[in-house]
């Protein structure tokens, strides 16, 4: 299960350094907003997967 979050987290990164980079060239900003909404879910995921296995060593 480590594994997935470390792999979700990197994916994240990866999509925000793509959405900078997007955002610097200029014109069409669809794929900002792909990048963005990626992000999003991205971030739901992590947070439900975070919370839905907490660490049995913090009960």
């Amino acid at each position: 299960m480590r594994i997935s979050r470390y792999l979700l987290i990197l994916a994240a990164f990866l999509i925000m350094i793509s959405s900078v980079l997007s955002l610097f060239h200029g014109g069409d900003r669809t794929a900002v907003y792909v990048n963005i909404a990626a992000m999003a879910s991205i971030a739901i995921a992590v947070s439900i997967t975070s919370f839905k296995n907490p660490n049995k060593r913090n009960l």
